[in-house]
């Protein structure tokens, strides 16, 4: 069993430290900061015993510069991760994959990764939806209208169903500038909680949010992600959740303050946190 987390007693409270990671990303996506090697040294220097690069997936054809960092760069992302696999062998088990998008035209390519034994796991990051032609068609952290609610929801559970995302990173990110919590967002909550219940795949705690902290949305005062309403459901269902870092700097895995206000809004909600998290490719041994 890969245990993720580090539970102990101080008198009657359990405390948790993390001792994994999986949601890690690298200066190739042209907003993170730091080499690889620096992450993998920080995370040793916390205590982890796995380590995840899930850097934004590198899509050919496809070149967000500033967002996922262009194609070219994926050799080379393989290459140092691989690298630091051999090299921390003995000290940290660190695995492969990215953060991708439920991108329908590119579901062959996520499949060919997988099966081809390139990477070792992906997650799901649902931030856009896209044509065929490379065109942006609805960027989800500022959704304005229903169908883009439904939109996030239905490919959010197309993308699970095929059995090839690990992880639903920031679940809830369709409701980072959603100023009332209305029926259609409960319906689409419920759908995609109920989703990963099918799926099997469990749902982030999103530490990124917590560490950029609270902004004012609407009459509300909270943060974008993780949110109250759509984790108090998930307490409710029962289903799946794991800590994220999505670290952008190496010093992002070892943020105390942010992990204690991530396990408190675990606490908060009753939320099931998982101990071990087996990667697409763990499953094929």
């Amino acid at each position: 069993m890969n245990i993720e987390y580090d539970s102990f007693k101080i008198g009657n409270k359990t405390f948790i430290m993390l001792t994994a990671n999986y949601h890690t990303h690298t200066k190739r996506c042209g907003h993170a900061t730091g080499e690889d090697e620096d992450y993998v040294l920080e995370a040793l220097g916390h205590g982890f015993r796995r380590l995840g690069f899930s850097d934004h997936i590198r899509l050919p054809g496809f070149s967000q510069p500033y967002t996922r960092g262009d194609y070219s760069l994926f050799d080379d992302y393989c290459q140092s991760i691989n690298h630091l696999k051999k090299e921390y062998k003995d000290r940290l088990d660190i695995y492969l994959g990215f953060e991708a998008e439920a991108f329908l035209c590119y579901f062959p390519y996520y499949k060919e990764l997988l099966d081809n034994g390139v990477i070792d796991y992906r997650i799901l990051g649902n931030h856009a939806s896209r044509d065929d032609h490379h065109h942006i068609l609805s960027r989800f952290v500022s959704i304005s209208n229903p169908s883009q609610l439904y939109e996030y929801r239905d490919l959010a559970v197309k993308a699970r169903s095929t059995g090839r995302f690990s992880i639903f990173a920031h679940p809830d990110y369709f409701l980072a500038s959603i100023e009332n919590f209305d029926s259609d967002c409960k319906k689409v909550s419920c759908s995609l909680i109920e989703a990963s219940i099918a799926y099997n795949v469990p749902l982030e705690v999103n530490r990124g949010g917590i560490r950029k902290g609270r902004t004012k949305i609407g009459n509300e005062i909270r943060y974008r992600y993780p949110t109250d309403e759509f984790f108090s459901l998930v307490g409710r269902y029962k289903a799946p959740c794991i800590l994220g870092c999505d670290a952008h700097a190496p010093n992002q895995l070892s943020d105390d303050a942010a992990e204690f206000e991530a396990v408190e809004f675990v606490r908060r909600h009753d939320l099931v946190l998982l101990d071990h998290l087996d990667t697409i490719q763990d499953k094929r041994r």
